[in-house]
């Protein structure tokens, strides 16, 4: 494996525009040994109503300078160019994004794959009769993606003469699809989704076939699909493997498959641990549900169950930057965390057998 280097996250809620306290974590990743850093656009307040605020954008040029560390750019988290209603607004904001990983000397842009909230569209009629209507059509799924690839078609051509390369991020099963199937149950009458399929009859497995269309990249044969459909050279995947992992248990599909299946649009990864079991409720927070293994939790590998020795086998000849996208409350453990990467990739070149050392065996102490 002949990567460019290893990467770490900023997080954006922990930096929220402080450039003083970023300038202070990049200064600890450097001395941790990190070769890059995935800057988070919307973390360090570089852009203002669609535009780039230029001003701010030169301070924190100034701070990425003062290290020798190279860099990736994370898109706004709520990026979404299959809004029609913000449209107009978000991509302007997906374009001021691409400056910034510009200014800053990013190859990579990290945009999340579109989707349509359906908690947003979903309207309840007669709630004594149990109706459940309003789930957007298919043909709305299939107009706005049409919308997404034609919009990323073109700012790939802008992207392309700045030397940044759009990299479209697989997303998770989200909170609303678990709570519509729980709903769902319960309708006696109608449809829960534009289909012949009555209520009573869906089976959860049709149920997770159907509603995953409206978030179609948490099925990573979908966002394939669109990055083929986009076919710009400087368009591919970021590969979440947490994301994934989580998706997979969720909607039934084979993880290392699916892997396979990116493997040749793959530009980017991200890299963090879980135990494959979706966040079902958005008022728990995870000091509370950790000890259930419940979430995206970030972790450092080896502390869940995502096998990465598999992995990066199939990752043997990748290219780009090995980007660990670790929540702030395991920084103890970074060091830790880029220490095991680097076995990883050893064993990969079968350089050393890797020791699959788990932190819950007494050897893990």
């Amino acid at each position: 494996m002949k990567i460019k280097g290893i990467g770490i996250n900023i997080d954006s809620p922990t930096i929220d525009g402080d450039l003083d306290l970023l300038e202070k974590t990049l200064g600890n990743f450097q001395d941790l040994g990190f070769d890059y850093v995935e800057i988070p656009v919307h973390g360090v307040d570089a852009i203002f109503m669609g535009k780039i605020n230029w001003l701010q954008t030169r301070v924190v040029v100034d701070i990425l300078k003062q290290f020798k560390l190279k860099y990736t750019v994370h898109g706004p988290n709520l990026l979404n160019l299959m809004d029609p209603a913000n449209f107009k607004l978000q991509r302007e904001i997906f374009k001021s994004g691409i400056d910034f990983a510009n200014a800053i000397g990013a190859e990579i842009f990290v945009y999340h794959s579109g989707k349509i909230p359906l908690q947003k569209e979903i309207t309840i009629e007669n709630p004594n009769q149990n109706n459940f209507l309003g789930v957007p059509s298919l043909n709305k799924i299939t107009r706005l993606k049409k919308i997404e690839a034609k919009t990323i078609q073109d700012l790939a051509s802008y992207a392309k003469d700045l030397g940044v390369t759009i990299a479209i991020e697989n997303t998770s099963p989200e909170l609303e699809e678990e709570s519509l199937w729980e709903l769902s149950k319960r309708v006696s009458n109608g449809k829960i989704f534009p289909s012949s399929i009555v209520a009573p009859q869906i089976t959860k497995p049709t149920f997770l076939r159907e509603i995953s269309k409206y978030n179609y990249g948490s099925k990573i044969e979908e966002l394939v699909n669109q990055v083929k459909s986009i076919d710009r050279e400087n368009v591919g995947i970021t590969f979440d493997f947490g994301h994934a992992y989580l998706a997979s248990k969720y909607y039934r599909f084979k993880f290392l498959d699916s892997i396979k299946l990116a493997l040749p649009y793959i530009k980017h990864v991200h890299i963090h641990d879980s135990f494959g079991k979706p966040k079902m409720s958005q008022q728990e927070q995870d000091i509370n549900l950790i000890q259930f293994g419940i979430g995206d939790l970030h972790m450092p590998v080896g502390w869940g169950e995502i096998p990465y020795n598999k992995i990066f086998q199939i990752l043997k000849k990748y290219q780009g930057v090995l980007c660990l996208e670790l929540k702030p409350r395991y920084k103890r453990f970074y060091k830790y965390t880029l220490q095991i990467v680097h076995e990883l990739i050893k064993s990969t070149n079968n350089e050393q057998k890797f020791k699959d050392i788990s932190p819950f065996s007494k050897q893990g102490q």
